[in-house]
Parts: C-alpha cells; structure tokens; sequence
C-alpha cells in the first residue's frame, strides 16, 4: 500500500498545460503588472504546499506533506479562473476555479482527462493571501493510475497555496493619473485630452456601457499636441460595442452667452466615481490669453475633468474640457470641437459620428441620464 500511495504522490500536482501563451514566470508578471487594476483576487502566482492523506474506513493511515513543490499562475478564462504552470511544462488535468456570492469563496474541479473524471470542493481565499482548499480523489482517477480500486480507501489532497506575486507593493502602485473622455462612435473610438494620456504605457477604460468593475485597454490612435487632443480607440479582447452614440458634435462655433453643461470625473479621491455635472454660460468665445483655439467658461471644473465633453442646451458637443484658471473665480476652459472634428479628419479610417441627435429638447436631467453611459474614466498607469 506505501509504495501506491507513494506513486499517487509523485503525481498529484496535475495543472493545466500552458497560460494564454505565457511560458515563463516573468511573462506571468508582466502579464499581472500590465493589468494589475483590473485582476481579482485569486489571480496571480502561488506557491503550492500540499499533503495526501491514505484513510481507510475514516481513519488517516498514511500522511505525506509536500511544501513549496513548486509555482503555479491563475488567469481569468471567461467565467472561472485557470490554473498554469509557471515554467510552461505539460500536465494532465485542469483546475477551475469559479466565484461564489460571497466573497473570497470559491468552487473549485479538478478534470482528470485520462480518466475522465472530476474532483470538487470549496476553495477559501484569506485576506493573507493564503487559499485552502482539499478534494478527494475519483476512484476513476486511483483506478487509472495503479489499475486497481481499494475497498474503503480513499486519497484525500489538502492544498496550502500562498501568494508570491503581484506583492503588496505592486498592488499599491498607484495610478499615475486619471482623466475623463467619451465615445464619438460606437466601434471604441473615444476621445481625450493630449495631456491625458502623454507618456502612457497603459491607459486602461472605466465605464463602459455603465461598468466600472472591468476596465478595457486602450491605445491611442492619433494626437494633436498643439491643440491638447488624442484620440483613443479599445483595444480589448472582450470588447464588442459602445452602443449608439446619443450626441452630435456641433458644427459651428458657439456664441458668449450661451448655456453649457459638461460631465467628468473629477478628483476620484475624494469626490468618488459617480459622474459629475457642473454648468455655466460661455463668457469668452477666446480662452487663456486670448487663445482662440478655446472658449472660456463659467462651469466649474477641478483636475481629471480633463478630456470631458462640453455640451450646449441641446445636448451638441461643442467643447472638450483641457483646464482651469488657478487665479480666477469660475473660469474654465475648454478646446473647440472645430479643432476635434479635424483630427478626426485625419484618421485612416473615419468614424461613424453620429448624425441624430436624441438629447434635443430633453430636460438637463434626461440628458444626463443617457449621455453619462459614453462618457469614461480614463486611468494611466
């Protein structure tokens, strides 16, 4: 019996094969700083101690631990989570783990494809980053690998995973900053200001048809430095739609004196993440100093307003918001959409801006109801 249970051992860590083409440890870091606001919890890499249990007739007659055996990588898979190797070597089974409605619970299987057979269990996640968990072996499974079953034994596996990596450290690299932008088609062409995205490495997209839990990846498709403009297009693998856009961009200037509102993000630390509305007139057809490239306007606006839309009384884009005046009471600024609508010129392959515009003649409250769904936070890392 010791020298069975001594082989169920040897190869009792059966994970899945390879992690969304990751072969090596570093790849799997990476992969993790690079998306490190958007993993859960149980994503990341583990170390992985264990111990097999031999009961015959509810008695444990046999016990072996094996600790830190070696490395594992969980990856997000659609709805459930993936196991993987850290070196990239092959095994024979998988280990799912999917969320529960409570949090840090998990249900876990481990699929056996010799035998095909499956194990199942819970999976407890500590705040410590520790996560438990045990499973019984399938008969199946014990028949395949010694090509006999025991009567009244079983093999029982108790993991003890601990968590190497993302490190606290990594997890409380803040957010170099963050901004607002919106769509102007529904294929993920979002615009934003220059000073937004400058410098980015990884410019991630909150908000999404109304989700703020998963934010999209994102790249930028064009700027216009002189005018403090880029525009960003999704670049992610579970993005499909923005929806249709409910605005038109204006196509003449806007006069002083006309009624403004805009929507944006502003200071998320303490102000939080639900949209934000301030609204005001149009004073100065010219901006700071004179720049004629900018209205001036009495809507307050605070740091990650940046990139937002300036809509006048029927809902027509007509600014997109860059800054504020640090020495004035109520004087804010923001680039006309002239200046937008010749980027968007110059793009290789044109939008679908929208040509129906279903904010006219809505109350202020409605239109901010179905406008605040294509607007975003954007986040640089």
């Amino acid at each position: 019996m010791k020298i069975v249970f001594a082989a169920i051992i040897a190869t009792i860590l059966v994970l899945q094969t390879s992690g969304q083409g990751l072969n090596s440890e570093q790849e799997f870091k990476e992969y993790y700083r690079k998306n490190i606001s958007t993993i859960d919890p149980i994503e990341g890499i583990w170390s992985v101690s264990f111990t097999v249990k031999n009961i015959y007739q509810n008695e444990v007659i046999q016990s072996e631990n094996t600790p830190q055996s070696e490395t594992v990588a969980v990856i997000k898979k659609n709805d459930y989570y993936s196991t993987f190797n850290t070196d990239g070597s092959s095994f024979d089974s998988d280990i799912k783990f999917y969320k529960t409605a409570t949090f840090g619970i998990y249900l876990f299987n481990t699929y056996f494809k010799k035998s095909n057979s499956t194990a199942k269990g819970n999976a407890i996640l500590t705040g410590n980053g520790l996560l438990e968990f045990a499973s019984k072996m399938p008969d199946k499974e014990i028949k395949s690998r010694i090509g006999r079953n025991i009567p009244g034994t079983s093999i029982v596996t108790e993991y003890q995973w601990i968590k190497v990596f993302p490190t606290e450290d990594e997890y409380n690299s803040p957010v170099s900053s963050s901004g607002t932008g919106f769509a102007i088609d529904s294929d993920g062409i979002i615009v934003t200001n220059h000073h937004v995205v400058n410098g980015a490495t990884n410019i991630l997209i909150r908000g999404i048809n109304g989700d703020f839990s998963k934010p999209l990846r994102a790249k930028v498709l064009l700027e216009d430095i002189n005018n403090d403009l880029a525009i960003l297009k999704i670049d992610d693998t579970s993005f499909s739609s923005l929806g249709i856009v409910p605005f038109v961009i204006s196509n003449k200037s806007s006069d002083a004196g006309s009624s403004v509102f805009c929507l944006g993000y502003p200071l998320r630390a303490t102000m939080g993440d639900e949209i934000k509305l301030t609204n005001g007139i149009i004073s100065s057809k010219s901006g700071f100093q004179g720049d004629i490239t900018t209205y001036q306007i009495t809507a307050p606006v605070q740091p990650g307003n940046s990139g937002g839309p300036l809509f006048d009384d029927k809902g027509k884009l007509v600014g997109i918001i860059n800054a504020k005046h640090l020495g004035a009471e109520n004087a804010s600024y923001a680039i006309k959409v002239s200046y937008l609508l010749n980027l968007i010129d110059a793009l290789p392959t044109l939008p679908k801006v929208q040509t129906i515009n279903t904010l006219e003649g809505k109350p202020l409250s409605e239109q901010v109801k179905i406008v605040k769904n294509f607007i975003y936070i954007i986040e640089i890392n």
